[in-house]
């Protein structure tokens, strides 16, 4: 299970990679096409705004699983234990929530994007919000992980 796991936390990782790649060099592309070929590129803004989307939703599960995003524990490490652990279990959950309302609501919206296409590239916009329901799967993943190490320590080593 952890090497499965493992597998799905760096392919989502180098997909981050790959993501941040192609838009920097889509960029630097279109601001040589713009500023030295004087022609610049039709597409380029929309494929870097498609892959802010992607990225970023990729990215929310990935910080998360790193404990990376900012938190206020000022006023809560000064509360008793169980207190403490209780809140924690209370922001797993809300992530959990929040992962399914991402993914419900953006597969509904996917629903009548099939139907338009972008004006710069021709995609299919479903394509483009695709990235938020992979983010959400993925950031479900990791809530449901910490969940389960929440209420068996034991198994921390096993979903890590």
């Amino acid at each position: 299970m952890r090497a499965v796991l493992n597998a799905v936390d760096r392919a989502m990782e180098f997909a981050l990679f790959a993501i941040f790649l192609a838009f920097s060099l889509v960029g630097g592309l279109q601001i040589f096409n713009r500023f030295v070929l004087g022609l610049p590129l039709s597409w380029s803004e929309e494929f870097q705004k498609f892959g802010h989307v992607w990225m970023v939703f990729i990215a929310i599960p990935v910080a998360y699983r790193k404990g990376a995003h900012i938190g206020m524990d000022a006023i809560l490490i000064r509360m008793p234990q169980a207190i403490q652990r209780a809140i924690a279990l209370i922001s797993e959950i809300m992530w959990l929530i929040l992962a399914l309302a991402i993914g419900v609501y953006t597969e509904r919206l996917m629903e009548v994007a099939k139907f338009q296409d972008s004006p710069g590239l021709g995609l299919r916009m479903d394509w483009v919000y695709a990235g938020m329901v992979l983010g959400a799967i993925y950031l479900a993943l990791i809530a449901v992980r910490r969940i389960v190490v929440f209420f068996k320590p034991s198994l921390a080593e096993t979903l890590a």
